[in-house]
Order: structure tokens, then C-alpha cells, then sequence
């Protein structure tokens, strides 16, 4: 499911690009090297005082490469820094859109478990239903039974067929569901194995390790951590563009043109040297964008803390939940066991001639409800 849906491949496709912000922004550091080429045709008609009038045609050439290397940019090193936090906290982003995805499937693969089994339990509880009820038309005929009871009997053979449509109706749904997020086609899935303990380890740890488990290990607060960090370096980047900037120029250039006292004449040059850069003054453009950015990182912590205390308080409700689940889940053997206690002192009293068949039934009853 993880592989084939597509929201969540359209989920790696906008991080795969947000991603290649780094590889941007580590560019800006390196040297870039441009070349220029250029070719003109130069009409030129000159003249002066004396009556020279001078006609000229001819082709001026530039051809130039040049390289440009950072030297000291200190915000271009923060921009990197923080554009590599940025991409940590949409890679937790994504990790916890999987998380959540997982979870969607499965809770479509337990209700489908559930609505096989309450199939299994309703298609026993009809066979039941129809073995009592052809032991209350034997009990009319032998005059110890009622009308009565048979109506009942059909009562409860009727809803349970109206939920076994409904169980059906439900393992169609789930399989549906469970096709959609795979993208393959399910007949049936696999049990569960119902004698392996699966919960021993929710009994070892109390609440508050679960809490500080969720805090430590979500993605979402990661994703929001590593906000709050890139927000802290985007404000030390912007106070760093009142600091000075040098660079290192180089150029190679070749030219070739014509005038009135030199034909068909060519230049080479190059050049090496330094470029030294002062903001004097920006208008308070810089301390309005760092009030900016701090507002900002503010309005981050505070909402790290919301998402804190909302994971904190979700983690408590799952936990006392399970424990609930875990001590109605003994509760429910508990009864069955009891169930089947009844269901054999039944079998015995009918075989000793004091109870009926009919009360067997009951009790097969009583143990699959």
C-alpha cells in the first residue's frame, strides 16, 4: 500500500524537490564560471572639417570567460545550514504522512478480521438456531413445548440472518478499502494468530514512559523541531547582511575592431582581483525582517508546545484504553470459559435424562454470544 498510493507518491515527489534546495543553495558557495561571445557588423561613415569623409565596414569581435569565487559570505553558509533543517523537517513530514497512512490500513485490515469473524460466529449461531428449532417443533409434537418458544426461535433466526448480510456486507466494504490502498486484488487475508500474546509489553512500561517515548519519537514534532531550528538560524542569516562580502574576480578577453588610426587591431586582456562590499544602509530592511523571524520562532515554540501537549494527552487516552481492552479482554475469557462450563454440566445433565436437548442448545448459545 505504501509503495502503490498515489497520495503518497505525490508526497515523495514534492519532497524529492524541496530537496534539491540543498544542492541550490551549496551551488551558491562554489565558483561560477561564465564565457561570453559576441560578433558585430559595424557600418561606420566619418567625416571632418577639412572634406574627409571616411567610409568604414568591419566586424568587431569580444570574446571573454570569467570566474566569480565567494570568499567570505557568511549568511550563504546559514542559508545552507538552514535550508538542510528545512529538509529534515519535510523528510519527518513525510515519514509521519507513511505513519499515518500505515495506520489507515491497518484499521481497514482488523475491521475486516472482525467482520470475518462475526460472519463465522453468525453463520454458527444460525446452524444453532435451526438445530433449536427443530428440537422445539419435536418438544410441540411430543406436547412439551410451546408456540411460544418457536417464535422465538424464528425471531432470533430472523436477525441473524439480517446481521449476517450486514457482516457481509461489511467484509465486501473492508476488501474494497484494502484493494484501493494496495492497488491489488483481495479475495481473503491471513488470521491472526490467536494464541500469540501480542500485549506484554504495554504491561511493562506506566504511562509516563509511553509519553516521553511519543514526545521523543514522533515525526511531526520532529518536523516541527527542525522548524524551529531552521528559524533560528534564518535569524542569525539575516543579521549576517550587515556584515561585509569579498569576492575573487577573474576574466580572459579578446577583442578585435577597427577606427580611423588602427586597422584590423586586437586586444588581450585579463584581469584578477577583489570585491569588497559594506551595507551602509538598507532602510532598516534588516531589523525588520529579524523582528520578522523572531516573531515567527516564537509562534513555532508555542505551537511545538500545542502539538506536545495534544500528543500527550492522545498517548493517555490510547493507554488507559488498552488497559481497559486488556482487562475486558479477560473478562471475555473469563465468560467463555464459564460459557463452556455450562455447556458441559448441560451436556451431562442431558445425557443423566434431567435436562433437555434443547437446553444444550441454549447453553451452545449462550457460549458463542
Amino acid at each position: 500500500a505504501i509503495q502503490e498510493n498515489s497520495e503518497l507518491k505525490k508526497n515523495r515527489s514534492e519532497f524529492y524537490a524541496i530537496k534539491e534546495s540543498e544542492k541550490q543553495s551549496f551551488a551558491s558557495l562554489l565558483p561560477s564560471v561564465g564565457i561570453s561571445v559576441s560578433r558585430s557588423q559595424v557600418n561606420q561613415e566619418r567625416s571632418d572639417g577639412s572634406g574627409l569623409n571616411l567610409d568604414q565596414e568591419y566586424i568587431m569581435e569580444n570574446d571573454s570567460i570569467s570566474l566569480r569565487q565567494p570568499i567570505y559570505r557568511p549568511k550563504l553558509v546559514q542559508d545552507l545550514k538552514k535550508v538542510r533543517k528545512e529538509i529534515d523537517a519535510e523528510k519527518a513530514l513525510l515519514l509521519n504522512k507513511e505513519n499515518i497512512f500505515k495506520m489507515r490500513v491497518t484499521e481497514a485490515y482488523f475491521r475486516l478480521l472482525r467482520a470475518y469473524s462475526e460472519e463465522a460466529l453468525l453463520v454458527k449461531r444460525k446452524n444453532l438456531l435451526n438445530e433449536q428449532k427443530k428440537a422445539a417443533i419435536k418438544s410441540i409434537e411430543a406436547g412439551r413445548g410451546t408456540i411460544t418458544e418457536l417464535a422465538e426461535i424464528n425471531a432470533a433466526n430472523d436477525k441473524a440472518s439480517v446481521d449476517l448480510i450486514r457482516a457481509r456486507q461489511n467484509i465486501r466494504l473492508e476488501l474494497n478499502e484494502l484493494q484501493f490502498y494496495t492497488g491489488e486484488k483481495i479475495t481473503k487475508i491471513k488470521a491472526l494468530n490467536e494464541t500469540e500474546e501480542n500485549f506484554s509489553i504495554f504491561g511493562k512500561h506506566s504511562v509516563s514512559y509511553w509519553e516521553k517515548q511519543a514526545v521523543s519519537n514522533n515525526y511531526e514534532l520532529r518536523s516541527k523541531q527542525d522548524r524551529i531550528a531552521a528559524a533560528r538560524i534564518a535569524i542569525h542569516a539575516e543579521k549576517l547582511n550587515r556584515y561585509p562580502t569579498l569576492d575573487l574576480n577573474m576574466q580572459l578577453s579578446r577583442g578585435s575592431s577597427e577606427s580611423t588610426f588602427f586597422v584590423d587591431s586586437e586586444t588581450k586582456s585579463s584581469s584578477i582581483g577583489l570585491s569588497f562590499f559594506l551595507p551602509l544602509y538598507q532602510g532598516g530592511s534588516i531589523g525588520s525582517r529579524v523582528r520578522q523571524f523572531a516573531s515567527q520562532l516564537d509562534a513555532e515554540i508555542e505551537g511545538l508546545k500545542v502539538q506536545e501537549e495534544d500528543l500527550i494527552k492522545r498517548v493517555q487516552k490510547t493507554y488507559y484504553s488498552m488497559s481497559e481492552s486488556n482487562e475486558l479482554r479477560d473478562a471475555l475469557k473469563s465468560a467463555i470459559k464459564s460459557a463452556e462450563i455450562e455447556l458441559e454440566s448441560t451436556k451431562k445433565s442431558t445425557e443423566a435424562g434431567i435436562r433437555k436437548q434443547l437446553d444444550v442448545l441454549i447453553s451452545q448459545q449462550k457460549a458463542l454470544g
